[in-house]
This record gives structure tokens, C-alpha cells and sequence, in this order.
């Protein structure tokens, strides 16, 4: 009987172990689809304001009698303020400036990467499914650049809570601290661009230097071969030529060579047996996707637990008005987390304990 999704023909040029693990991988990328695909959000982005702009502000927010709370520097030059505080924000307007609008904006940083992730996996099963190589090149090697980005911003985004986290109780100087820390890494991942004109302090990382990014957290000293293979695939060049082809066949002599080309995988029948013959191009796409696809979903994990530890450890959504996905109230005692991972007690949401890290859990506070 064949693998759900895969044909006979596909699931024997790819092998037994290679359909077993695209198929367990088909089932993650379903669960994180289930899970993100009708998720909705709002990013709040505040802007400081100094001079002329915060007394226009000061001015507007008198005359339209808005619901603001703010904050000024130490020299009282600049404000940062937001509207729609919850009466628990107006009591607190430190963290009601500052948690709020860092928890959604790693909302939005985390469902866009899960957004991304889960497409392309599923593009990229769904092209190897279908024997489409010359697509399948393309979308695996996004994967590997988006892998590396995750990566990349995730441990920056957890090193900054970190620190965050670990900051002493003061009402102004700790939400002034967490925003310190975070903000800037926010601002990177979301505004980091490599295009002309785009700011130099926010140029986005190299493609090459996240394949390497990728290859040190995995261990695995495959993914600059794959990536190389998989550009080559996905440009017009000599991987492009080969993605549909066989593997050179030699003469005995050398005088001749032959390789053969179909929309399908192909085998080469040898008296009673058939031998498939390698399509190293598919090899390319399907090794990578599973590697990756697994690195990938395993650091959503994390990175989802640790943008609740942060909305659970500042209680960010009580202190707004607005509506946004996983906006959890902080509960108590041993009744179950709203983050789903175990009971409230467990879950370390608490100002000093740790960051989670794998499997949702906290590490000890250093």
C-alpha cells in the first residue's frame, strides 16, 4: 500500500526511510497549519517623540479627551505614550507603554515566521509528493534561508528576555529595561531589509552567512552542499539541467556517455531486477526538507513558549484594551497555564525564573 499522498512509483525512488520521515513530517506541518492558519493579530509600534511632535501629541490627546498613558525620559525631552490602556494600565503606565506593545509585536514576528514556515514545508512536501523537482529546488531552499533566520532572531529574541526577565522589580526602570533590550531585536527582524536604499543599521543577515547559521545549530555539514545544489536547481544552470535526469551512465571504454530524462523518477532494469536509478536533485529536496522541517518546527515550539512566558510574565494583555492572539490572562496556583503547557506553578512565568527553551519548559535564571 503506499504512503499517503506519495505514489508507488515516488515512494520507491525515494525509499522506505525517506517516506516514512516526509510522511511523519506531513503530520507536523498539518498540526502547526491547524493551529496558525485562521490566527489573527494587531501590532502596536510605538514611536518616540520629542520637541514639536510630543507637544502636538500632548495637545491632540487633551482636545480629543483619548484614553493615553505615557512615559518621559530621565531629562523629560521625550515621550513615549499609547492609547487604549485597561484601568490596570492607567494604575501601572510604565508596563502598560512597554508590554503590550513588545508582546504583539512578538506575536506578529512569531506568526509570520509560522505562517512562512508552515508554507513552504507544505509547498515543498506537496512539489516532492508530486515528482515537481524543479519547484521543490526553489521552495527547499528558501527553507534553509528561513530556518536560518528563525534561528538567528529567536536567539537574539530569547537572549533579550533573558536579560529582561532577570531585571530587579522597580515600576519604571524595569518595563524601561525590557524595552531596551527587546525592542531593538524587534525592529531588526521585523524592518531588515537587503534591498537598495534600506537602512544600514537594519540590513538584513546574508543568506549564506544563515546556511551557516543553520549548520551550527543542526550539526549537520550537509546543508552548504544541499544549499549550493538547490540554487543551482532552482536558477537556470547545470542543476536545473539534471533535476529530471539521471545520473551519468559511462561506457566501459569512456567514449560515450548517457543520461537519460523524464517527468518521472526512472529505473534501469537489469535481467529480473529493476534498479531505481538516483535522482540527486529529489535526494537534495527530500534530505533537506526533512532536516530542516524538523529543526524548523521543533524552534516554533520554543519560540512560541517563550512569547507567552514573556505576555504571561508581564500580565501585557490586562494592561490593554486591544485584542490580539494569545493574549493570556496570568492565573494561579495549580490550575492548568493558559499556554497549554502544564500547570501555572510549573510554567515559570514569573520575573526572575527562566527562559523557556526546549519543550516549552524554563531554564534555571542565571
Amino acid at each position: 500500500m503506499d504512503e499517503p499522498g506519495l505514489t508507488k512509483a515516488v515512494a520507491d525512488a525515494l525509499g522506505a526511510q525517506r517516506t516514512a520521515a516526509l510522511t511523519e513530517l506531513t503530520e507536523r506541518v498539518t498540526a502547526l497549519r491547524r493551529m496558525s492558519e485562521e490566527a489573527a493579530t494587531t501590532e502596536v509600534l510605538l514611536a518616540p517623540l520629542t520637541g514639536r511632535a510630543a507637544e502636538k501629541w500632548e495637545r491632540l490627546a487633551l482636545r480629543e479627551a483619548e484614553d493615553w498613558v505615557y512615559v518621559r525620559s530621565d531629562d523629560g525631552a521625550t515621550v513615549l505614550a499609547v492609547d487604549q490602556a485597561s484601568e490596570a494600565g492607567v494604575r501601572d503606565p510604565a508596563a502598560a507603554v512597554a508590554y503590550p506593545e513588545l508582546h504583539t509585536r512578538l506575536v506578529s514576528w512569531w506568526l509570520v515566521h509560522a505562517w512562512r514556515s508552515a508554507d513552504l514545508l507544505a509547498d515543498t512536501l506537496d512539489s516532492v509528493t508530486r515528482w515537481r523537482i524543479t519547484s521543490g529546488a526553489v521552495t527547499a531552499r528558501a527553507l534553509i534561508e528561513e530556518a536560518g533566520a528563525l534561528a538567528d532572531e529567536q536567539k537574539a529574541v530569547a537572549e533579550a528576555w533573558r536579560t529582561g526577565k532577570a531585571a530587579a522589580e522597580d515600576p519604571l526602570r524595569r518595563p524601561a529595561l525590557v524595552r531596551e533590550t527587546l525592542a531593538p531585536v524587534l525592529l531588526k527582524a521585523g524592518f531588515g531589509s537587503r534591498m537598495n536604499g534600506s537602512n544600514e543599521k537594519l540590513r538584513a543577515t546574508n543568506v549564506l552567512t544563515l546556511v551557516k547559521k543553520v549548520t551550527r545549530a543542526t550539526g549537520d555539514d550537509r546543508f552548504p552542499k544541499w544549499y549550493d545544489l538547490l540554487s543551482d536547481a532552482a536558477h537556470p544552470a547545470f542543476g536545473a539541467r539534471i533535476a529530471l535526469a539521471t545520473p551519468p551512465l559511462v561506457h566501459a571504454s569512456k567514449a560515450v556517455t548517457v543520461r537519460s530524462y523524464s517527468r518521472s523518477p526512472m529505473s534501469l532494469a537489469e535481467g529480473a531486477s529493476v534498479r531505481t536509478l538516483e535522482p540527486t536533485v529529489a535526494f537534495a529536496v527530500a534530505d533537506s526538507l526533512i532536516a530542516v522541517g524538523s529543526f524548523m518546527l521543533d524552534l516554533l515550539d520554543e519560540g512560541l513558549a517563550v512569547v507567552d512566558d514573556f505576555g504571561l510574565t508581564t500580565s501585557a494583555a490586562t494592561l490593554t484594551r486591544r485584542t490580539y492572539w494569545r493574549a493570556f490572562h496570568p492565573v494561579r496556583g495549580s490550575r492548568a497555564c493558559p499556554c497549554g503547557r502544564g500547570k501555572w506553578s510549573a510554567c515559570g512565568h514569573h520575573w526572575g525564573s527562566g527562559v523557556p527553551t526546549s519543550g516549552g519548559r524554563p531554564t534555571p535564571a542565571t
